[in-house]
Formats: C-alpha cells, sequence, structure tokens
C-alpha cells in the first residue's frame, strides 16, 4: 500500500525508473513507477522525457506523449506550483524540491533533440508541439 508523500516501492532514481519501465508491459504499473520516480526525484525534469520515451517503446500515439510532455513542462513553467498566481519572479519559490527556477525552452530543446539521436522521434516531435504551446 502506498501513503501519499511516500513513493510505493521505496526511492525510484531516473535510471531505475526508466529501466523497470521499459520492462513492464502493465501501463498501470508504468504509472505507479513514475509517480513513484516523480516523488523521489522531484527537481528532475528530464524524468518526464524518460516517461514519454517508455511510453513510445510501448506503442503510445504523439497525442498521448504530447499530453505527458505538456504536463512536465508546466510543472517546471512555474516552480512555485499553481498556486502561485502572482506576476512576479518564479525562480525566488523552493517547492517541491524544484530551486532553480523554471526549465527554459532551450533546455526542453535539447532534450527533444536527445531523444532524437536516442531514436525517438515520436517523443521528439511531441515534445517540440509541448514546448511551443506552452512556453
Amino acid at each position: 500500500m502506498s501513503f501519499a508523500g511516500t513513493p510505493h516501492s521505496g526511492p525510484l532514481s531516473p535510471a531505475d525508473f526508466y529501466t523497470q519501465a521499459l520492462a513492464e508491459a502493465d501501463a498501470g504499473k508504468r504509472r505507479r513507477l513514475f509517480a513513484d520516480a516523480r516523488q523521489s526525484n522531484p527537481a528532475s525534469y528530464q524524468l518526464w522525457v524518460k516517461a514519454a520515451e517508455v511510453e513510445e517503446h510501448w506503442g503510445a500515439d504523439e497525442t498521448k506523449l504530447k499530453d505527458l510532455l505538456s504536463r512536465g513542462v508546466t510543472v517546471f513553467k512555474n516552480p512555485g506550483g499553481t498556486h502561485c498566481t502572482e506576476n512576479h519572479d518564479h525562480s525566488t519559490h523552493s517547492v517541491s524540491g524544484i530551486a532553480d527556477g523554471p526549465v527554459s525552452k532551450d533546455i526542453w530543446l535539447n532534450e527533444a533533440s536527445a531523444a532524437e539521436k536516442g531514436g525517438k522521434s515520436k517523443t521528439a516531435a511531441a515534445l517540440h508541439e509541448a514546448v511551443g504551446e506552452v512556453l
């Protein structure tokens, strides 16, 4: 049983998440692994890209990948969280372990290039679209 704030299977590194999720055919179990990895690594924007790569491996279409990546881009667009609607420098926030401020468009596009080079063209295209719409 998983308790709020505690990963279901203990701390899960991004590398462990990726390895385990690639081997997991059950979509529900992959979602649980992703939730555990996000809980263990709240400041890892790269985890969202890895999750999309995993879903591409398991046959997800570009629309599903874009939805997933749009959520990730949105999370790291405002590190103060959705509760902060003030018009100010959000990089002053330190919420959920995200202390380095927003992840820039260039950083996301570098992740898209890396995905493309790694043979994940659907993930790369979906990330380009998500970045274009969200940032």
